[in-house]
This record gives structure tokens, sequence and C-alpha cells, in this order.
């Protein structure tokens, strides 16, 4: 898979902007706040509906205009595909596929898939569940479309039930309704994650076990509020029910949800020990090295084609020995690296090197 051209209009501090990339390795390079890194989030829409950045859809709309637009086309193993994405201030986005609207975006959703990594997620491995979550979360949707309007419809439930709790609403009936289909959906979405992180963690160990020659041993574990041990999603669920129907008094005297899959993590384990709480720096970013490789080569082993690259910033970040072990990973891949420094790229075998100033693409090089 490659993308070959990103259109940009009134889109954050671009006003419009043709790019082209090429095979291989790409890099857009500029000062700080030039509005690189706008340019993978106008690519990364189209992997995951959403930014990486979690950025609301009316924030992508450059100041003193209505709208924004952006458009990619690219190849994938099914032929040259386009795709486009309006998105307003006011107003729900509309989708464009090959020119035309289309409703959902179960329609275009693992069409182009793509892994971004930047600084932020160094924090992986220490950050907060939520960060984990939210990586789980990007990475299903991109191989699994459906997975979108069952994680959307549960925080629009989730929402609603909260707006209950929080209001003092009296109304048994509604909560149970609730209750009933959070569980169905919280069964689903667990599911997801426990299959997801299963089928990833080989890849990450075996990414592990190669940039540490064998020293470490990568391992991961889900931790649901429903418990562990599920024999199926309708346990998954049952359990859900249980859990809502005995803390429900808990619940409505705190005003808030507190049972569910939006409170779940998971824990990443070094050599079986807690990474977050033992791992050294420089483990850590081995190991979140090793995740990030692992989901473009467990995208590849389910949709038969690897996806785009995009590395935020993030070179600058690693020492020698993890930055030329993420570039050699990558080689034949395509590849976008966004960096301040044009000398810092000098090394790297790059046939398309941008330059961004002022959310304008200045010149290739």
């Amino acid at each position: 898979m490659k993308i070959t051209s990103l259109n940009v209009n009134n889109f954050k501090n671009s006003e419009k902007e043709r790019i082209e990339f090429k095979d291989g390795i790409n890099i857009i390079f500029g000062d700080n706040a030039a509005g690189k890194t706008n340019l993978l989030e106008a690519i990364f829409l189209f992997a995951a509906g959403k930014s990486f950045r979690g950025s609301k859809d009316k924030n992508f709309v450059r100041f003193g205009q209505d709208y924004a637009f952006t458009e990619i086309v690219f190849e994938n193993k099914s032929g040259n595909c386009k795709l486009g994405i309006k998105l307003f201030k006011n107003a729900k986005k509309q989708i464009f596929r090959e020119g035309v609207q289309i409703s959902k975006l179960s329609e275009y959703l693992g069409l182009f898939r793509a892994v971004i990594f930047t600084p932020d997620h160094l924090n992986l491995v220490k950050g907060s569940p939520e960060f984990r979550r939210r990586f789980i979360d990007l990475a299903i949707c991109q191989s699994f479309p459906r997975y979108v309007a069952t994680a959307s419809e549960y925080n629009r439930i989730l929402a609603q039930k909260n707006a209950l709790l929080k209001n003092r609403i009296d109304s048994e009936d509604l909560l149970e309704v609730y209750n009933e289909r959070l569980s169905f959906l919280a069964a689903h979405i667990t599911s997801n994650r426990l299959k997801f992180l299963k089928q990833l963690q080989p890849e990450a160990k075996a990414f592990q076990h190669d940039m540490t020659n064998g020293a470490e041993e990568l391992s991961l574990d889900y931790i649901s509020q429903a418990g562990e041990g599920f024999e199926s999603t309708d346990d998954i669920k049952n359990r859900y029910l249980d859990i809502y129907k005995s803390k429900k008094e808990q619940e409505k005297y705190k005003g808030v949800t507190l049972f569910g899959p939006h409170k779940d993590d998971f824990t990443i384990f070094i050599n079986k020990k807690n990474a977050r709480l033992f791992a050294s720096q420089g483990q850590q970013r081995s190991a979140v090295l090793s995740l990030k490789l692992a989901e473009g080569e467990l995208s590849n082993k389910l949709t038969g084609e690897y996806p785009v690259f995009l590395l935020d910033d993030i070179l600058s970040e690693l020492d020698s020995k993890r930055k030329k072990y993420i570039l050699d990973t990558t080689y034949g891949k395509q590849v976008i690296i966004t960096g301040c420094d044009k000398e810092f790229f000098s090394g790297l075998e790059s046939r398309n090197k941008i330059y961004v100033e002022n959310g304008r693409a200045c010149f290739y090089t």
C-alpha cells in the first residue's frame, strides 16, 4: 500500500496544497509549527476516521473559513483509490469515495491503513490507561471497520446513561435498558480487544527479542472490568449485567458509570516484570517500538499488505541503535517522516524531501 498524493484546502494552517509522495522514505521537514504534523494528521484521518491527536472536526478548519477539505490518492492491492473528507465547524463531516458521497465510516475504513508513531507514543508504557485503550482501538478499527460502529454506539449509550445518573433522574426502566445495551456492546468491545492483543503479542515479542538480541521477552495482559477467563462473548455480557445490577446503587450515588471497557487497560511485561514499574527508559522505548512495528506487521497478516508508516518527529527521540532498527525494519515499505532539521536526514536514502513553511510545501529536493 502506498499514498501517491495528498490535497488539502483550508486545513489547519494550509490554504491550498497538493503534495506528492513516492515509494520508500518521504521526508517532510521544516521549523516547529510549520504544519508538518498537520499533513500527517490529514493523511491519518483516512486510516482511522479521527485525529491521532484527539482533535475535533471543527479544529481542522482554517481560521476564518467555514470548512476544510482533504483528499488522498493511494494504491492498495485492489488498485487505485481516491478518498475525500469535508470537515465543518458546525456540521457533520462529509465523506467521499471516488468523488461520490458515502454515509458510513465503515464504507471507507480499511481501504487505506497507516501506522502513526509520535513522541507521545513513548508514554505508552507509563502513560494513562486511556492512552493504551486509544492505541488498541485505533489499530482495530483499520482492520475491522465494523468495530467503529460498536465503539461509537457504546460511547453514545454511555453518555446517555451518565446524563441519567448525573441528573438523578429516577427511571429504573430506562436505566435497565441502558445497562442491557451497554453490556452487549461492552462484551463485543472486550472480545475484539482481547483477540487483537492475542494476535499482537507474538509479533511484538518477536521484535523485542530481535531488537535486544534475545535478552528481553515482551508479553501483554488485558485487564477487564468484567474479570478474566471468559468462555464467550455472552459470558462477558452476562458478567457486565451482573456488575451493573450489583453496583447500581454505587453508580447512582457517584452519578456516573463506574464499570465498562471505557475503564479497561492492558499491562506490558518485560521478562515477566511490569514494564511500567520496573523497566528502564530504554526498555520502555524498545517496548513501544516493538508494539508499533507489530501493529504494522499484524496489519499485513490480516489484510495482505503493509500499511503506510507515519513517523512524526520520532527519530530525533530515539538513540542511533533504535533509529537504525526502525528504518531497517520499515525498509521497502512506504514511510513518511517529519522533522525540523534537514541535516538530520542527510544519511537517509530518500527520493522525496519536502520543505514546509507556514502550511505550504515550498519545494521538493
